[in-house]
């Protein structure tokens, strides 16, 4: 699911899509004309490894979610903003990717250490 960057408006737009268990809902608004906001929740279940015991696990999850979205790059130096920078996320081709944004905390949860 893409989102065009220029229909997003201060008025949050909702967003819901599901992928490997786990589903991903919640709200994107502009903040400044290039940055955005989104706000929501990781929730269901999803296969992790044992870090222990190599054996595999279902580990439920219902996590808030709070990321901001830069259309082209990010200049932290050059902003008014109090931003983490890994909370930045930035696209350059005018779309904000809501897939590649899901499957890239997936992975991240996956690379995490995990035990039973």
């Amino acid at each position: 699911m893409k989102i065009e960057m220029r229909k997003i408006t201060q008025i949050p737009k909702s967003f819901l899509i599901e992928s490997a268990g786990i589903r991903f809902a919640g709200e994107i608004s502009r903040k400044t004309t290039k940055l955005f906001e989104l706000k929501g929740f990781l929730t269901g279940d999803l296969e992790l490894i044992c870090d222990v015991s190599g054996e595999n696990f279902l580990k439920s999850f219902n996590e808030p979610l709070v990321l901001y979205i830069s259309d082209g790059f990010w200049d932290m130096q050059s902003q008014n903003h109090h931003l983490n920078d890994f909370d930045v996320i930035e696209f350059f081709d005018g779309f904000v990717d809501m897939n590649f944004i899901l499957q890239s905390e997936i992975e991240s949860i996956k690379t995490d250490y995990h035990t039973k």
